[in-house]
């Protein structure tokens, strides 16, 4: 009598994972633990959880649940093989020119696209941006003035400099003095060659002139602006020596024409001339 009861309970649990394996589950911790309990043989859970109809709604986490439960290994085991492996975590893009590292990590520093774009142009470097370098700056948040202004740096990488003009002047300067007596002083400066000569406006003895050769460095100093930076300075820092500030005379009235004028002279003619990143006044 109790060999025929158990005969009736092994086939109602052999007809019930028949039943789940023909119409599609999604099988859980609780429903592996529920068949398990019913007295269901390790290979009928196995077959269950083997069909393809089936999908398996369990972690890797779950397989320790499924084992104080008293679930058997072949279940386990078989759960396991069909845990779908975790997705890799992405891979990081890299650039094809490292130097790009530089300027990504300018922007996450916070510096304006402006800033680094006019540090673009006074580098003199050339760069031959690939699909994957304009990926890599687009994906690190670099704006549009930054990319043009690098990709513009190849458009002319194998042009000759010009040949520095016999006299050249640029007028609407101030020559920015140091010291509690001292006044800023007008007057225009003239690029003969690599000479760079002071004119001053009302008192000859005030010219001076420096050569471009002995230039540690030239930069702008610029106000920091809503709609940009507005550069209305330029300054030359001569090698273990001197420094020379000139502004222009219409900054207050909202002109920088006279500076920048002077500086593209001097991209043009000097490209190998170092030129250092704009200072900002806040």
């Amino acid at each position: 009598m109790q060999r025929k009861v158990l005969g009736v309970l092994f086939g109602v649990a052999l007809l019930a994972l028949v039943a789940v394996a023909a119409s599609a589950e999604e099988l859980t911790v609780n429903s592996i633990v529920a068949a398990q309990h019913s007295g269901a043989p390790a290979d009928g859970i196995v077959a269950m959880v083997n069909s393809p109809a089936n999908t398996i709604a369990m972690t890797a986490g779950d397989l320790v649940t499924l084992r104080n439960a008293g679930v058997p290994e072949s279940v386990i085991a078989a759960i396991w093989a069909r845990i779908p492996a975790p997705a890799p975590a992405p891979v990081p893009l890299q650039p094809d020119d490292a130097r790009l590292v530089d300027f990504v990590r300018l922007i996450k520093s916070g510096v304006s696209g402006s800033i680094i774009a006019e540090q673009v142009k006074q580098s003199g470097q050339t760069y031959n941006l690939s699909v994957n370098d304009l990926l890599y700056l687009k994906e690190n948040g670099a704006q549009e003035s930054t990319i043009a202004a690098l990709m513009a740096t190849s458009t002319g990488a194998s042009a000759v400099p010009a040949a520095a003009p016999s006299k050249l002047a640029f007028d609407d300067l101030v020559f920015v003095t140091t010291g509690f007596w001292n006044k800023n002083r007008k007057g225009s400066l003239v690029m003969n060659g690599d000479t760079l000569a002071w004119k001053d406006s009302s008192d000859p003895k005030e010219n001076f002139t420096f050569q471009t050769t002995g230039l540690e460095k030239v930069w702008l100093t610029c106000d920091a602006r809503s709609s940009g930076n507005f550069c209305y300075q330029i300054n030359f820092k001569i090698v273990q020596g001197d420094r020379y500030r000139f502004r222009d005379i219409h900054r207050e009235s909202g002109s920088n024409a006279a500076v920048l004028k002077l500086m593209e002279a001097l991209r043009t003619y000097f490209p190998r001339m170092t030129f250092g990143t704009p200072s900002v006044d806040d």
